[in-house]
């Protein structure tokens, strides 16, 4: 009695060890696959899946099994009591989980060319970095910088009108930030900034000055110190970055600036690039 109750018990172990193996297959957006070939790794035993992407083995837990379906990368995982297994198509690259997933940023560099109507041309810088949304600074300068040395009010210095050589000069200088969203799916995207911005229009005397107009709501010749608001946008063309805005100036006023609005065009030409890091949750 006793070597037979010995002999089941030694039959019935075996039976305990190999266990049953479950589990559901699914693509990358979670959705059941029906076919896939699931099999022990030295090809003992193997199964498909149901309609509902479900399969069982008859194989310990922890048995490595090889997972195979048409036009998706095959993998090796442990079995388990349920296991979740998701394929994806060839070519895809797999989700990232932890300290291992990747976030891309772009960063852009434009040279930007400006101007208003009259004509008063300026040129400068933008950079910044941009995902889904991001960031920029813009730096803009005229050609011409001949700064004043006194303010003539109507054409008179200290009372007296002075001679004019002809000669005048454009100023601009302007610094502005703001943000950047893309737009849907396209490599497109809107900005808008706010910044500060001077222009003025100086002139040249016979006595080697230059002179610039006080406050003369008549003219545009007077010094503006301004509200610089912008909006545009750009877009990427393989690392082609290429951007379109509007700036409009409007003067704070004062004892010698202008209260008129002064209207620019932008265009802006570049590169944007790649950058890659890793991140931790």
């Amino acid at each position: 009695m006793k070597r037979l109750s010995i002999f089941l018990l030694l039959s019935v172990i075996p039976l305990f060890m190999r266990g049953q193996v479950t589990g559901v297959v699914v693509n990358s957006e979670g959705m059941p696959l029906v076919g896939v070939v699931v099999q022990s790794v030295d090809g003992g035993v193997s199964t498909t899946t149901d309609f509902d992407g479900y399969f069982e083995l008859n194989v310990p837990e922890g048995t490595q099994l090889q997972v195979a379906f048409f036009g998706y990368k095959s993998v090796k995982v442990a079995g388990s009591r349920m296991t979740h297994v998701e394929l994806y198509a060839k070519g895809a690259k797999p989700k990232r989980s932890g300290d291992e997933q990747e976030t891309s940023w772009s960063m852009f560099v434009l040279a930007n060319g400006m101007t208003s109507v009259p004509f008063s041309p300026a040129i400068g810088l933008t950079i910044g970095m941009v995902r889904r949304g991001g960031w920029y600074i813009n730096a803009m300068t005229g050609f011409g910088f001949k700064m004043d040395d006194a303010v003539s009010d109507h054409g008179m210095i200290n009372g007296s009108l002075p001679f004019y050589t002809g000669e005048y000069s454009k100023q601009t200088f302007s610094v502005t930030a703001g943000g950047l969203a893309r737009l849907g799916k396209w490599p497109v995207y809107v900005y808008a900034g706010l910044g500060w911005a001077y222009k003025s229009i100086t002139y040249e005397t016979n006595d080697g000055k230059w002179i610039a107009y006080a406050t003369d709501p008549a003219s545009n010749r007077s010094p503006l110190h301004s509200l610089a608001m912008e909006a545009g946008l750009m877009a990427n063309i393989k690392g082609f970055a290429i951007s379109v805005g509007y700036e409009p100036m409007i003067g704070f006023g004062g004892p010698h600036s202008s209260k008129n609005a002064a209207h620019e065009i932008k265009i802006g030409l570049g590169g944007m690039f790649d950058l890659k890091r890793r991140t931790g949750k």
